[in-house]
């Protein structure tokens, strides 16, 4: 009887094991669907958010695809507009804790995914410079900028973003033929000195 009881237990014990482990390889692979969000930047995007991500990517009809070449503002132009203070708006569409990370001064962070709802904090009287990491954001902003009314005169991108004025990368770009008369290897970079930066203390993890 003893023998039969204790077969009884060790047989309870053993289905509660198995529907713990259906249960938690249940809950795993839910969750492996997920996107990760550690260590990215780019990529991670609030579920609340990705609808205004996309429709902010999408290219805005009747406008080219492409930002027009005069909406390009290089480092040396920025930087020659502001010592001239000529009331830029300088608005850095990079996420928050990128922006915290270091941004030019006087810009103001509005981030890509939420531009449509700042808009009323964006003057259409006063010329546009749009910064980001590399230039590729910022041109999806100023796509939804001309397509929320802004002149696309008055709306720059600022050539290479970040990275360009921080000097990591030339001011020549990719978009440049190479000079036949230069003498410089070709993996050599022009980069021109870093910029001054702002920075911001950021808490968490």
């Amino acid at each position: 009887m003893k023998t039969k009881s204790m077969s009884m237990r060790a047989m309870s014990l053993t289905v509660i094991y198995l529907l713990l482990l259906g249960f938690g390889m249940t809950f795993l692979v839910g969750c492996g669907n997920g996107t990760s969000t550690v260590g990215t930047v780019d990529k991670a995007q609030d579920p609340s958010k990705v609808k205004n991500n996309q429709n902010a990517t999408q290219p805005v009809q009747g406008v080219s695809a492409t930002v027009p070449a005069s909406a390009n503002l290089s480092v040396t132009d920025l930087e020659a507009a502001l010592v001239d203070d000529k009331g830029l708006q300088l608005i850095d569409v990079r996420e928050a804790r990128e922006f915290a990370a270091g941004h030019i001064k006087m810009a103001l962070n509005r981030p890509l995914g939420d531009l449509d709802k700042n808009l009323a904090r964006i003057s259409k009287d006063k010329d546009i410079v749009l910064v980001d990491l590399n230039g590729t954001r910022a041109e999806s902003a100023w796509h939804v900028l001309v397509e929320k009314g802004y002149d696309q005169n008055k709306v720059k991108v600022l050539t290479g973003g970040m990275l360009q004025w921080r000097g990591i990368v030339s001011s020549a770009g990719s978009n440049s033929s190479p000079d036949p008369n230069n003498s410089e290897p070709k993996n050599s970079v022009n980069a021109e000195a870093p910029k001054p930066e702002v920075q911001e203390m950021v808490g968490g993890c």
